[in-house]
C-alpha cells in the first residue's frame, strides 16, 4: 500500500511539472503557424546585425542641393510622362531660388518633379529620354504668366551623368546648331570598316552611325575604337584623350553600342572619367566568363538577323530584309514602360522584345552593319508619352519605317510600315502637332524633306 501512495505521488509531481512547462506555450496549431526558435519559419528572412557590413542597409534619404540661379541650370534625373504631360525628377530634391523678378526671387523648396513643356513648344523631342538618367542643361522659365509652375526648358540632353549632382549656372546659354565635324576624306580606322563572312555581313561592333561621326569627328573614332576593344576584353579603363569624348559617351553608347549595356554598368561622367590621368574606367556587371558568354548572345542574335544581307543587294533590298528579319522575332514588351532598362536595345538582342525606341534603335544599329545612313524619328501620339521610329536614307530620298507598328499586322510579316513619305505616315494622325529628327539634335519636318513617293511593296 505504501508502494502504491509512493507511486501516485511520484505521478502527481509529474504531473505538475508539465503543467509548469506548458505555461505560456502555444497549442499544436498555433505552433505551426508561428515559429519558434527551435524551429525556424523559412518563409521568415533572417535578422540582420545592424553592425554587420555585409548586411545591406537602408539607403539614406538624398540630401537636397540648394540652387540659386537667374535661369541656367543643369539637372541629373528622369525624364517621365503622365496625365499633367512631361516633367523631369531629379536624383535629389532641389531647393530652387529661380530670380526672374529682381526684386523678389522665387523660392521652391524640396523640388522633386519639374515641369517640362511638350515637344511643339519648346521643340525637344523627350520620349526616346523616357525613363533614362540623364543631364539636362536648359533654363528655368514661367510660362503663360503663371508665376507659380516652373518649368525647365532644355537646352541640351545627354544620356547618362555627366554630372555628380543638379547645379545651377546663370551662364549657360542655348548652344548653335551642332558643326558637323566628320571629314570623309579622312579614313577611319580599318576596325570600322563592314564586315563580311560567307558572303553576308556580320555584326561589326566598333560601326558608329554616320550621325554619331558627323556630331565627334574623325578622332572620336580613335578613341571609340579603343573603347570598344576595351570592353570587348574585358578590360577596367582605356586611354581618353579629350574630355569631350568622355562626356558624350553615354549617349554614343546608348545609340550604336549595345554591347555595352549589355554587360557593364551604366556609365557615368563624373564617376568613370579621370581627368588626371585621362582615362575612362569600365565597370562590369558579370565575371569575364559569363560576359564572354553574353557577348557571343548578342552577336549570334544580331548575325542572325544580317544572315540574308549581302553587298550585292541594293540598300532598298538590305533595308527590306533586315526589317523583315526584325519584325518576325520581335514582341511588344509593355512592362518596359514601367521597367525601363526592358527599353535598351540589347534586350531586342537577347530577349527579342522591347518597345518603340527599342526596335528603331536595333534596326538603325543593324542598318549601320549594312552601310545604310539612319536616324530616328518622334512625336507627341495620341496624347500619351509619344512614339519613335526610324529614318532611312535609301538612293539619297530619306522614308520612314516602323517596326513597331509592323508588329500589328501579320506578326510584323509585311512592310506595311516600311518606306513611308510624310503623307503616308500621317494619314491617320500620327504627328498631327509636328514630327522632329535627330539622335543628338532635333529638328522639325516638313513634307519636302521625305521623298515625294512611298516604296511600294
Amino acid at each position: 500500500m505504501k508502494r502504491l501512495i509512493a507511486v501516485l505521488l511520484l505521478m502527481a509531481m509529474l504531473c505538475a511539472m508539465l503543467c509548469a512547462c506548458q505555461t505560456g506555450r502555444q497549442d499544436p496549431e498555433d505552433r505551426e503557424t508561428t515559429p519558434t526558435a527551435e524551429t525556424p519559419d523559412p518563409n521568415t528572412e533572417p535578422e540582420t546585425d545592424p553592425t554587420d557590413p555585409t548586411d545591406p542597409q537602408p539607403e539614406p534619404a538624398p540630401v537636397p542641393v540648394d540652387i540659386a540661379t537667374t535661369g541656367g541650370v543643369v539637372i541629373v534625373g528622369k525624364i517621365g510622362f503622365d496625365e499633367t504631360g512631361w516633367h523631369i525628377v531629379p536624383e535629389q530634391p532641389l531647393n530652387i531660388t529661380y530670380t526672374y523678378f529682381l526684386d523678389k526671387p522665387s523660392v521652391f523648396p524640396e523640388q522633386t518633379r519639374i515641369r517640362m513643356l511638350n515637344p511643339k513648344d519648346d521643340g525637344i523631342d523627350k520620349t526616346v529620354y523616357l525613363g533614362q538618367t540623364v543631364t539636362v542643361s536648359g533654363e528655368f522659365r514661367f510660362v503663360r504668366n503663371d508665376f507659380e509652375t516652373l518649368f525647365l526648358l532644355p537646352y541640351t540632353i545627354t544620356i547618362g551623368k555627366t554630372a555628380e549632382e543638379s547645379y545651377g549656372d546663370s551662364t549657360l546659354q542655348r548652344p548653335e546648331d551642332p558643326v558637323d565635324l566628320y571629314d570623309p576624306s579622312k579614313p577611319l580606322p580599318a576596325c570600322m570598316e563592314p564586315r563580311i563572312a560567307n558572303g553576308a555581313y556580320i555584326y561589326n561592333p566598333f560601326m558608329l552611325s554616320k550621325e554619331s561621326l558627323q556630331y565627334m569627328g574623325n578622332d572620336f573614332a580613335l578613341f571609340y575604337c579603343d573603347f570598344v576593344e576595351a570592353v570587348l576584353t574585358y578590360q577596367s579603363q582605356v586611354p581618353c584623350p579629350e574630355k569631350v569624348y568622355a562626356e558624350l559617351l553615354g549617349s554614343v553608347i546608348y545609340y550604336d553600342f549595345p554591347l555595352f549595356d549589355a554587360c557593364a554598368k551604366p556609365y557615368e561622367f563624373f564617376k568613370h572619367y579621370n581627368a588626371e590621368t585621362k582615362t575612362v574606367s569600365i565597370e562590369y556587371k558579370y565575371s569575364e566568363t559569363e560576359h564572354q558568354r553574353i557577348l557571343d548572345r548578342l552577336l549570334n542574335a544580331a548575325n542572325a538577323m544580317l544572315a540574308t544581307i549581302t553587298p550585292e543587294m541594293s540598300d532598298v533590298e538590305k533595308a527590306k530584309d533586315i526589317y523583315h528579319a526584325l519584325c518576325t522575332r520581335m514582341v511588344y514588351d509593355d512592362s518596359a514602360l514601367e521597367e525601363f532598362e526592358r527599353k535598351n536595345s540589347y534586350y531586342a538582342y537577347l530577349h527579342n522584345s522591347g518597345v518603340c525606341v527599342t526596335f528603331a534603335n536595333v534596326y538603325n544599329q543593324l542598318l549601320t552593319q549594312a552601310g545604310i545612313q539612319t536616324t530616328l524619328a518622334t512625336c507627341d501620339y495620341d496624347a500619351t508619352m509619344g512614339h519613335v521610329w526610324s529614318v532611312v536614307t535609301l538612293d539619297g530620298k530619306d522614308y520612314f519605317c516602323d517596326p513597331t507598328f509592323e508588329l500589328s499586322y501579320d506578326r510584323g510579316g509585311g512592310y506595311r510600315y516600311f518606306g513611308m513619305n510624310y503623307a503616308d505616315r500621317t494619314k491617320d494622325g500620327l504627328g498631327k502637332d509636328g514630327i522632329r529628327v535627330g539622335r543628338y539634335f532635333t529638328h522639325a519636318v516638313t513634307p519636302d524633306m521625305l521623298a515625294e513617293q512611298s516604296l511600294r511593296n
